[in-house]
This record gives structure tokens, C-alpha cells and sequence, in this order.
């Protein structure tokens, strides 16, 4: 019973994160809701090879400040350095320019990018662990409950309606 307590406890961060950041999603607030979103019109793209040496002229050139990683990843199909708080990167507008992206996110935009597994690893250590705890929760729940026999029969009618409820859910948002 102890280990329940501590385990909700020190999972409690985790679990708000996953809620908070899960529910906005749904009502469509993204990870740059609160960035800092700066774009400068390229005339040119880089020549394969030269990807950072231009990233990083064209920050020192409009005094933007240059990401903590400047190692230089191609993210679809463009080249991008920094990390979840703070990016440069190549990519096209909406009308098809070539432009220089800067992104700084501030705490919901980072949160929600943990939520997504974006960030290094420390964090997915967390939400795997987290996810392992919650299932040994439901488990020992359900075991629980079948030992109290006059709430057997109420519990299994709750359980077949929230699965037979999940699975319409799931059948109707395809």
C-alpha cells in the first residue's frame, strides 16, 4: 500500500505535465504557442558542407543569439542545430521562401515537446517508468477489487463499459 503512495507522489510532476500539456494539445495549443519566433528571407540556400559556417554568419550577422548545439542535423530534409528551448534552422514559408528560423520556446512549449519525446532521453527514462508504474496501479487495482466480493460484479460491469466506451472511441475517431 506504502509503495502506491510514494509512487503517486513522485510521479505527481510527471503525471501534471502529461495532463496539462495532453488537454491543451487537444484544444490545439502547440509548442510554439509561447515562442519567440524570428525569420530572416535567405537570397540563397548553402552549399552541402557549408550548412553551419552559414547559420551561423547569418545569426552573428542579425545579432541573434547562436543555439548552445551548433552541430548541424537535417530535419526534413533541412538544416537545423539547437535544441527543444532554442533552434536555428533552414526551412521554406508558407509561400515557398527560403528563410532562417530562430525558435525559443519557453516552459509549455518545451513541456510539450517532453510530452512528445523530443528531448533528450533523460526524460523518456521517466515517462517509460511512469507508464510502467501506472499500469502496476490499474493491475493491483483490478486485483484489489476482485477480492471484495460483494463489488465483483460492479466492478467487472465497469470495467466491460470503459473498455466497450475506449473501443467506440477509437472506432469512431478513425
Amino acid at each position: 500500500m506504502k509503495i502506491h503512495v510514494y509512487l503517486s507522489i513522485f510521479f505527481f510532476p510527471a503525471a501534471f505535465i502529461y495532463v496539462l500539456t495532453g488537454a491543451l494539445y487537444i484544444f490545439e495549443v502547440r509548442e510554439n504557442a509561447d515562442a519567440t519566433i524570428h525569420t530572416i528571407t535567405l537570397d540563397s540556400l548553402p552549399e552541402k558542407g557549408q550548412e553551419q559556417e552559414f547559420i551561423l554568419n547569418l545569426l552573428a550577422k542579425h545579432n541573434l543569439k547562436i543555439p548552445s548545439d551548433t552541430q548541424v542535423r537535417m530535419m526534413k530534409g533541412m538544416p537545423t542545430m539547437g535544441n527543444i528551448k532554442y533552434s536555428a534552422s533552414i526551412a521554406k514559408d508558407r509561400d515557398g521562401t527560403n528563410i532562417l528560423r530562430t525558435t525559443d520556446r519557453g516552459l509549455y512549449g518545451i513541456l510539450l515537446l517532453m510530452h512528445k519525446a523530443k528531448g533528450k532521453f533523460y526524460f523518456d527514462i521517466i515517462a517509460v517508468t511512469f507508464s510502467i508504474s501506472m499500469i502496476i496501479f490499474y493491475l493491483s487495482g483490478l486485483i484489489m477489487t476482485s477480492f471484495c466480493k460483494k463489488r465483483r460484479k460492479s466492478a467487472l460491469w465497469t470495467f466491460v463499459a470503459g473498455l466497450g466506451i475506449t473501443a467506440l472511441a477509437v472506432y469512431l475517431s478513425i
